[in-house]
């Protein structure tokens, strides 16, 4: 097992080379200029003459590395992505030590937010998807089993914008009284709060986006473990089982446990959304998260951190596979880890 770990973190060193290969590429292909967005915003804010103007993109340019500061000649691609390279590997994304700072304290104030979501929902997504597949696949063709299966399925295909502005419109004030918050995590008021009641006032922001992101984690465990529950049901093992006189509750704990191995697998995967986030979610729901600093940066063609939220989201999902697998091993001692 340990000559399989280090095999695959050797291998995860040239996998982030080359996501951080394309990634930085497609961002050079991509339409318009990080500098000059960011000197129009701020010429809007203060005036100024034409060669003003210019001065703010030349600076702006030698800040974030697209020209050289003593010559004024645009870096080739090579030597820009050799400079943000030699930066990652001491991770200074920013590449500049002014703007080092702020630049983590985005990222670090949105990533409590992300992870605090996807946690609450796929905490929820196990609590009720695992013992609703459990006993589905145990009874297949029953009514639990129908009526689940239905459903899931009804789910499964409903796009996460869609079913998050169907609970906008339900519980939000759209076609009844609103009975939920809509945006953000907090109220106007809620420095002034008690404790107790600030905890309140999170829990009630909390419910329709966690609710979205459950609903969502939950469709795919359900599916999955109910159809390998049903299958280890019905297998050799399971009829051997009958067959010695085990009882129910002791049958059902081994048909469980031979059934997890998929969905041990599936939480791997899911792993990288704890901090990638979603953007439809947060966007939907105002909420500053990963995901909606993803989108920011993107629209604004912030290539830093684009760059850095690629990374981000990269080696998480590394991670998550390589404890999927682990996870997997342990679970079922016959899988080889390879």
């Amino acid at each position: 097992m340990r000559s399989f770990v280090l095999s695959r973190l050797l291998w995860a060193l040239p996998t982030l080379l080359a996501i951080s290969f394309v990634t930085f590429s497609l961002i050079e292909l991509a339409p318009g200029d990080q500098a000059v967005l960011e000197a129009e915003q701020a010429s809007s804010a203060a005036a100024g003459t034409v060669r003003e103007q210019a001065e703010r993109v030349r600076r702006l340019m030698i800040l974030h590395g697209l020209v050289d500061p003593e010559t004024g000649a645009r870096r080739s691609f090579w030597s820009r992505y050799g400079r943000w390279l030699k930066h990652a590997a001491v991770l200074d994304f920013a590449g500049d030590p002014l703007e080092s700072a702020r630049f983590r304290q985005r990222i670090l104030d949105a990533l409590p937010v992300t992870a605090l979501l996807n946690a609450l929902a796929l905490l929820f997504a196990l609590g009720i998807a695992v013992p609703l597949a459990a006993r589905a696949g145990m009874r297949p063709g029953g009514p639990l089993d129908k009526t689940a299966s239905a459903a899931s399925f009804l789910l499964w295909g409903t796009p996460e914008f869609l079913l998050a502005t169907l609970l906008l419109l339900c519980f939000g004030g759209g076609f009844f009284a609103p009975l939920l918050p809509t945006a953000g995590l907090s109220s106007v008021d809620a420095t002034a709060l008690g404790r107790w009641a600030q905890l309140l006032d999170l829990a009630r922001h909390l419910v329709l986006p966690v609710g979205t992101l459950a609903t969502g984690y939950g469709v795919v465990v359900f599916r999955f473990l109910r159809e390998s529950v049903a299958r280890a049901a019905r297998s050799d093992f399971a009829l051997a089982l009958r067959g010695f006189g085990v009882s129910d509750a002791l049958f059902r704990r081994r048909v469980l446990k031979n059934g997890l191995s998929p969905v041990v697998t599936i939480l791997g995967a899911m792993l990288p959304a704890l901090v990638s986030g979603t953007v439809v979610v947060e966007s939907v729901f105002s909420i500053r998260g990963l995901g909606w600093l993803t989108l920011q940066a993107v629209s604004q063609r912030e290539m830093a951190m684009v760059m850095a939220l690629t990374m981000l989201v990269s080696i998480a999902t590394l991670i998550g596979l390589l404890l999927s697998d682990l996870a997997h091993r342990m679970v079922d001692p016959r899988v080889e880890l390879r």
